[in-house]
Parts: C-alpha cells; structure tokens; sequence
C-alpha cells in the first residue's frame, strides 16, 4: 500500500513543531441537533404512534368499543466509514515533529462533516419504513410541507418549486413557524434551521431580525443568527442546491426528535506501529451511523436564494 504521495511537501529545512489545520469545519454540527440512539445489528426499527380516536356514549351500558392505536415503523440501516494514515519514521524525521496527534484531529473532523451529510440526506430523502428496513420508503414530498422559492407553500406529493427564488425573509420565517403550529408540534421540542452563509448575509440586514427593540441579543456584533422566532439557527456548508437549476439552497427547519442519528459506536480512532511495514505507525479513524426522518410534520424545506 502506497505512502501519503503529498507528505513529502512537509519535509523542510527550517522548522516549526506544530501542523497548521487548513480552514475547515471543525465537528458535526448536526448530530448534536437531532435524537440520538444506540444501534445493535444490521438494522434498528423504531416504532410510532399516531393520534387515538374517541367517540360519544350516547347509549347507556353499551359494549365497550375497542379502537384503534395506529402503528407504523421507521427504519435506520447505519454505514460504516473510515479513513486511514500512514507515517513514516522516516518521514518524522525529516518534518522533526510527529503529526500523528494532528492526523488523529483531520480525520475525527472528516468523521464529523460525514455525520452532517447523512442526517442532511435523511431528512430531505426517502425514510425506510415498514415491517421490516426494505419493505418500502416514504418519499419526503409524501409527507411534508416545504417553501416555495417565492415564499408560497407546498401541498403534500409536490416538491418546492424554484421558478422564483428570493432571499431567506421574516415572512419565510414566520411561515416557516406556522408550519410547525399547523401540524400540532410539542412546543417543549426545540426547533432547528440550518442555513448557508448566504442567508445569514439576508438576515444580517432585516432590521426585526437585528434590532434590539425586537430581539434580546446582538447578531451585528456578534455577525451572526442564534434564535429567533423560536429557531435555533446555524450555518451549514454541506447543504445541497436544487436539483433543477441549482439556484436554490435546500435549507430545512426541524424539531429535534424528528430526525434520529442512530450509531453502534462513534469516531473511534487507532494509533499503531505496523511491524510488518518496517514499524511504520498507522493512523486510523472509523465511526459508525446512519439516520432517517422520523415524520414529516416535523421537518420542513425553504428553498434559498443562492446568489
């Protein structure tokens, strides 16, 4: 197996002891966001419970009816991913440091981006769902309501449309919110949106979302949006663009247990000297996961303008 073909560019002359992390995001920045579960096996089901039926006594010593509690099930069929290192001693000796500790640190961080791009695929994708993980998946345009680009709504079986996109607004927000209230959401749930930096620029310059005749903290100082309108909101460059004209960011709003992260085990790393391999130390990071969208009522799409 091949040595890093790049590690040579850090064999210098003049030296410092530590290596500079390029400009990258640092951790998972969903996963502490969501539901999280421990997963056993191949697959894990979680079970739901939809909304019980009462009816009037209108007949004295009547029988006893028995309703129905209805059932369904999601599916989480979790992925194993894992990324790997080799350095020399001949290699350290040359560099005078030893940047297994910073190998450790890259590869936890590609770990974490990777978490984000599964959650985002399970929340706007098709969820697993039935009696068993392949028995059948419900579409996300099925069972949610999304924004429109031009700020209207969706209907269920349709997608948002991108005819016309405008920059994240308050009336985006304030619908965004409605949504939530239409579908009855435990309002102790906390509510999330993920955003691109895009929209953090839009929202910057909305003077309800900055000033502090309406809002408690500072987001101009600080440059940027934590909570409003009920939303905690942060920045995410792993969001996809539309797939008709990529005009389009696919943010999406959701209450926390909406979406589940379900593991075996987390990013687990390995630092080892390989004597087969002239004792070459191997640097070597694994995580297991997957995630499904548990109901649509509880997670929503706002399409974005991009540029």
């Amino acid at each position: 197996m091949a040595l890093p073909s790049t590690i040579d560019q850090n064999f210098v002359q003049q030296y410092q002891a530590t290596l500079y992390a390029l400009s990258q995001q640092q951790k998972s920045k969903f996963v502490g966001c969501v539901r999280n579960e421990s997963i056993t096996g191949e697959s894990k089901a979680f079970d739901r419970l939809g909304e019980a039926e009462v009816q009037e006594i209108t007949v004295r010593h009547s029988e006893t009816p028995n309703n129905e509690q209805p059932h369904t099930r999601r599916w989480v069929t979790p992925t194993n991913f894992d990324t790997n290192a080799y350095v020399d001693d001949a290699d350290k000796l040359k560099m005078l440091i030893n940047p297994t500790s910073e190998y450790t640190q890259n590869q936890a961080r590609a770990l974490g981006r990777k978490m984000d791009d599964i959650i985002i695929t399970a929340a706007l994708g098709s969820a697993a769902a039935g009696v068993t993980a392949s028995t059948g998946t419900v579409a996300f345009k099925d069972e949610a309501i999304s924004i429109n680009g031009d700020g209207t709504v969706t209907t269920l079986g349709t997608l948002a449309a991108v005819a016309t996109v405008d920059n994240i607004t308050l009336a985006k927000i304030a619908t965004m919110l409605r949504l939530f209230f239409d579908e009855d959401v435990d309002e102790q749930i906390p509510l999330y949106w993920a955003i691109s930096p895009k929209d953090v620029q839009s929202m910057l310059q909305v003077q309800q979302i900055t000033s502090s005749d309406y809002v408690a903290m500072r987001p101009l100082e600080a440059g940027s949006i934590v909570k409003f309108c009920g939303f905690n909101f942060f920045r995410s460059t792993r969001l996809t663009k539309d797939a008709v004209t990529s005009t389009a960011w696919r943010t999406f709003a959701w209450a926390q247990d909406g979406i589940i992260w379900a593991s075996a085990k987390g990013v687990t790393s390995h630092i080892d000297e390989l004597p087969t391999r002239r004792y070459t130390t191997q640097v070597y990071s694994v995580m297991n996961g997957g995630a499904v969208r548990m109901e649509g009522a509880k997670v929503h799409e706002c399409l974005n303008k991009v540029a």
